[in-house]
């Protein structure tokens, strides 16, 4: 419980000192801040940092757990709070917009609405993390392969709607859901004009099915400076039923360069690196083909044993034999845990 005192201090503050620190509470302390006072209902409304995530508000049972979707009733007002809190936003720039929500069937016009209103307030990063939840059985996954055929089938316009939405972004996270409902709209490479985006990461456990997507991303951001894969364990969407089968090698070896490979990306990070052979192929084609290219940063992943960190070693090795002579002024650093 806040203390007279404490109540009397943060009173006491500027507006603008007290939206800083509104900014940086989670989205659902915000919420319950804005209900101490007609003057803190206002400044909520003015953060400069929104953070919606399904997960405060939606609470998961073993059934539904089990059936990969959350509670309809949970999502619906979940949705709901983050239409109600954007139509009342009263500030006029925001700094961070993300959306954390677990596969969005039925809520995809909204989705459009919420990532239009952040472009319209020069929003300079926004996170789309589609799929945070992992389903752990076949059956899961089964489900995910027959709403991700719906889904295309009923909003293939729309997702590429969704990308023109983000081509003024500067900093962008994307999840492997998005990598891969992206590639399969009609000429997925010429969607839109380029994207402005600098900075973009890509969560993803680099499954042959992400390829495509990451493709399009590098395809489609001329100006890209940094690029940064966070790898998760196992990935959340994956095209389970899939007739296509991608061999790493083959697939980087014979991939073309991009715009920005050749004259604007200086940096690759990988975080949760572990030397797997799909991220070793891919680092590769980078560092062949970024003639830019200063940094390469390997972050590696927590709790690996020896056995693993010798592995690790092995294989950044192996990428340090992907060097050209004229490549030495690139630095490629493995960051332990």
């Amino acid at each position: 419980m806040v203390s007279t005192n404490t109540s009397d201090f943060l009173s006491s503050l500027h507006d603008s000192l007290l939206v800083t620190i509104i900014s940086l509470l989670p989205f659902k302390e915000s919420v319950r801040a804005s209900v101490l006072s007609k003057r803190w209902r206002n400044l909520c409304r003015e953060t400069t940092s929104l953070v919606f995530k399904e997960s405060e508000f939606v609470t998961l049972s073993e059934f539904d757990r089990f059936i990969v979707e959350p509670s309809v009733r949970g999502r619906v007002f979940f949705v709901g709070v983050m239409l109600d809190w954007v139509s009342k936003f009263t500030g006029n720039v925001i700094e961070n917009f993300e959306i954390h929500l677990f596969l969005p069937t039925d809520f995809e016009r909204d989705l459009m609405s919420l990532i239009e209103f952040a472009t319209s307030r020069q929003v300079k990063n926004i996170v789309l993390n589609l799929s945070d939840r992992t389903p752990t059985d076949l059956i899961s996954s089964f489900l995910i392969c027959i709403f991700r055929s719906q889904y295309l089938q009923k909003n293939e316009q729309d997702v590429s709607y969704l990308l023109f939405n983000l081509l003024y972004v500067r900093s962008l996270t994307v999840c492997s859901f998005f990598l891969q409902v992206i590639q399969d709209c009609d000429y997925p490479m010429a969607l839109h004009g380029p994207m402005k985006t600098r900075h973009l990461v890509m969560r993803t456990n680099m499954h042959p099915n992400d390829f495509g997507g990451i493709k399009i991303f590098l395809n489609s951001c001329p100006e890209l400076e940094s690029l940064t894969f966070d790898l998760v364990t196992t990935s959340p969407f994956v095209r389970v039923w899939s007739s296509l089968v991608i061999d790493p090698v083959t697939h980087w070896l014979t991939s073309k360069s991009y715009d920005c490979l050749e004259k604007t990306l200086k940096v690759v990070k990988v975080k949760n690196f572990r030397g797997s052979s799909k991220e070793l192929h891919l680092l590769q084609y980078l560092i062949r083909n970024g003639r830019v290219l200063e940094r390469v940063d390997l972050y590696e992943e927590k709790g690996l044993d020896h056995k693993q960190k010798t592995w690790i070693m092995a294989g950044v090795e192996e990428v340090q034999k992907t060097l050209k002579k004229d490549s030495s002024h690139l630095k490629i650093t493995l960051y332990n845990a």
